[in-house]
């Protein structure tokens, strides 16, 4: 049973205050003025979550058109929640295949493993089954979570993951069982000859089913290749969604998702469409080798050497804590008093330790609309109670550069002006002197954060700061003209915040969704990505931390900046999957008017995450 160190004075500061806002604050995850709630399961990195799918596929493409206001922008993983599908009877193939030890008719591919950096496939593939099997149990520490010491050891804090023995066994695509319209087609590049194609449909889904000997840790290997690009499409393990694959263009490639927990015993591997269009060679399962814990030895100090002794503090302690424990956090607008905070504790009896905000209505030119904002009073509230804020910023375009009008939803363009859709800003243009006016702009922009976010250092309040987020989906303005362009106005806003305005108080979390928009070390302190699954998806996303732990050079922390549903602790742990926090978005993802919501975090998982020795609530921060 957990200590709690802060319990009585939360619940007398909760008392004493002058009671919760009743009114709706507009949620910051979409900036509409009306929402929907439809059942969204997305898509990597190419499509807002917006984007309104069928409760059993992902996202279509990165270019369909986005509905749903009241889901957040981030698509970094797709899954279906739905039940497992009824599969067609139109294909009656046999049980999977395995592979002979010849390279004769091995296709020349590629691997990925969870990035895009290819290298070259080997061969020949093992085909021995070991029939032994390893139990599987939760190990028990004595380790008391009083406080989250960063002096605890990671194998103090984290049991050693079981091993299974060696394995490996491939299964071929035409040789599973295929529903839909999807067919069998002969290709002398591919392993057996022949590949299934195209999944152009909703209803196309293939199926293998596959032995695995022991308990243990795998990696799912799958060799495709897109048609007419770059392609991702969903993954299920006995019908939960535990990620996307990719598929490069015209090429059969080998694309790695490391570390699936699967028990002894037999599985469902079903693969279904999200962007489509792409053909299959095989899968292959093996043992995996799992993240080493040099991983997690981060050496590097803060970009900015100036930085305030709090600041410092703070990431000295989310840096100690990295690879031992997870940071439980929660957006909400209305602080510790909001509902999303109030329903958590109310099925767990704990408080997030992190709180995440936004700076949206500080902007001018929603500011000039009417837009007003308490979330820097909410901050220095929260803080105080001894726990750690996080801000974004959805950065609504200057108001000569926003559209006119309402959107197709009925919603004023304003509202949602950082969308790419809702302006005609072109920060290419100002990021090379072609716009003077926008760069004037920005800088106004720039310098009203600023004040508030040195209001929070005069208090006392270092900040994890996330501007710019989900740059490479180009749903976001900053974002909408590529790469280079959004990495100049990163170092530009670092520069700005950093020396003109003295802000010593931030933490710079880069969340652009992509390596080849990285930055720079020297700008960035911690990495971030932010997930949405889908419904009821408790995968820690391993190939997704796995790739953004790749996009520096150097060890850098990685966090789990945005989620949808909340993953399994006890799979995180077994994989060695230890993001620094998580940060659910709010709304519908965790209340139901004021009422906990289960759609996609079940009341079980939700205590289970809350109360585990791994993760870090409110009570229990030390810093």
């Amino acid at each position: 049973m957990k200590k709690r160190l802060l319990s009585l004075l939360i619940v007398s500061a909760m008392l004493a205050a002058t009671g919760c806002a009743a009114d709706e604050h507009i949620s910051s995850d979409a900036g509409a003025a009306s929402s929907s709630s439809s059942s969204t399961a997305v898509s990597t990195t190419a499509a807002p979550s917006e984007l309104t799918t069928s409760a059993s596929t992902a996202a279509t493409s990165a270019s369909a058109a986005d509905t749903s206001e009241s889901a957040p922008e981030a698509t970094t993983t797709a899954a279906t929640t739905a039940a497992p599908q009824e599969l067609p009877e139109t294909t009656d193939t046999t049980s999977a295949t395995t592979v002979a030890a010849t390279t004769a008719t091995q296709p020349t591919v590629t691997t990925t493993a969870a990035t895009t950096t290819a290298t070259t496939k080997a061969t020949t593939a093992t085909t021995t089954i070991k029939t032994t099997t390893t139990t599987s149990a939760k190990a028990t520490t004595t380790t008391t979570a009083t406080t989250s010491s960063a002096t605890t050891t990671a194998a103090q804090a984290r049991p050693e993951p079981e091993e299974a023995e060696s394995f490996s066994m491939r299964y071929e695509a035409e040789a599973a069982k295929l529903g839909g319209g999807l067919s069998i087609s002969d290709n002398g590049a591919c392993s057996g000859g022949k590949m299934v194609e195209k999944f152009e449909s909703d209803r196309d889904v293939i199926e293998f089913t596959v032995d695995i000997p022991a308990n243990g840790m795998y990696d799912l290997t799958f060799c495709s290749a897109g048609i007419g690009s770059y392609k991702e499409n969903n993954i299920l393990l006995d019908g939960g969604g535990i990620g996307v694959f990719q598929s490069q263009n015209g090429v059969f490639t080998e694309y790695v998702v490391p570390s699936v927990s699967m028990t002894a015993g037999r599985h469902s591997i079903r693969i279904t469409k999200s962007w489509g269009w792409m053909q299959l060679d095989y899968i292959q399962v093996s043992t995996a080798e799992g993240i080493d814990d040099e991983l997690y030895e981060v050496t590097a100090g803060l970009a900015n050497e100036n930085a305030s002794p709090r600041t410092v503090d703070l990431y000295e302690y989310i840096r100690d804590s990295y690879g031992k424990y997870v940071i439980s956090g929660q957006v909400c607008d209305d602080g510790i008093y909001g509902r999303e905070f109030t329903a958590i504790h109310d099925v767990t009896g704990e408080y997030p330790a992190m709180l995440g905000l936004d700076m949206m209505d500080y902007t001018p030119s929603r500011v000039a609309l009417g837009a007003g904002s308490d979330a820097v009073d909410r901050a220095i509230e929260f803080s105080k109670m001894g726990g750690i804020v996080t801000f974004c910023w959805h950065w609504n375009a200057p108001t000569e550069y926003m559209k006119s009008g309402n959107d197709e939803n009925g919603n004023p363009r304003w509202w949602g002006a950082f969308y790419t859709r809702n302006t005609n800003f072109d920060i290419a243009k100002v990021m090379n002197g072609q716009d003077t006016a926008g760069k004037a702009a920005i800088d106004r922009d720039i310098e009203e954060i600023a004040k508030q976010l040195n209001r929070l250092e005069d208090a006392g309040v270092p900040v994890l700061w996330r501007p710019l987020h989900e740059g490479s989906g180009g749903w976001f303005w900053w974002g909408a003209k590529g790469a280079d362009a959004y990495k100049k106005l990163w170092v530009y806003m670092y520069e700005q915040l950093t020396y003109k305005y003295e802000c010593n108080n931030l933490i710079w979390v880069y969340n652009g969704q992509a390596a080849d928009w990285y930055p720079g070390d020297e700008y960035v302190d911690i990495i971030g990505e932010d997930i949405y699954p889908g419904e009821r998806v408790y995968s820690p996303q391993t190939a997704k931390f796995t790739e953004a732990s790749e996009y520096s050079g150097e060890n850098k922390i990685v966090a789990l900046t945005e989620n949808g549903c909340l993953f399994d602790i006890e799979q995180a742990v077994q994989g060695n999957t230890m993001w620094a926090w998580f940060n659910t978005w709010c709304g519908e993802f965790v209340v139901n008017g004021s009422a906990y919501s289960e759609r996609y975090t079940e009341k079980d998982m939700l205590k289970k995450v809350y109360t585990s020795e791994y993760v870090i609530t409110l009570d229990e921060l030390d810093w």
